[in-house]
């Protein structure tokens, strides 16, 4: 019995420190992004694991979106103007992402998103709630200095475009 609870008394902390470290992760790579346009979008993602030392986050999955807020009749909506992945699938350009972000409720407002996805790996296999335990993230980040297109600075993710006007 005390062995169990000297595991539970490692474990348990274990894993909600790798979800704290994980969003602390995801939301530096949303602040990154929302910098200026990346050429070189694997120093975004080399940012997760050392964010999130040391605890480990092998099989991470990782989405960057830009978006931009349209209107549709009265209603404003996100939608994604450019999509970058690693592990996890991209986001369709012109996709919606639903309602707009807190602070981006206006025609033309820009913001970039990250999202991850990462499968807990327990030290000890004891508890089975944690064995099939995945830990998700998403941040939404306003752009702070991107190339103005169309009148707004964005950020254009690689191989993308800017957002339509």
């Amino acid at each position: 019995m005390l062995m169990l609870l000297l595991v539970a008394a490692i474990e348990m902390p274990r894993a909600v420190a790798t979800q704290n470290r994980l969003s602390q992760a995801t939301t530096a790579m949303a602040d990154l992004i929302s910098r200026q346009d990346q050429t070189r979008i694997d120093d975004v993602y080399a940012a997760a694991p050392l964010v999130a030392a040391p605890y480990s986050v092998a099989g991470l999955g990782i989405r960057l979106t830009a978006g931009g807020v349209y209107q549709v009749g009265q209603d404003f909506v996100a939608r994604v103007c450019s999509s970058v992945q690693q592990g996890m699938p991209a986001r369709a350009v012109d996709s919606d992402l639903g309602p707009p972000p807190s602070g981006t409720g206006f025609k033309g407002d820009r913001f970039v998103m990250a999202e991850t996805q990462l499968t807990y790996r327990p030290l000890f296999s004891f508890f089975p709630i944690l064995n099939n335990l995945t830990f998700t993230g998403k941040a939404v980040w306003p752009v702070r200095d991107g190339v103005s297109y169309n009148g707004q600075p964005e950020v254009v993710l690689p191989n993308g475009k800017p957002c339509r006007s």
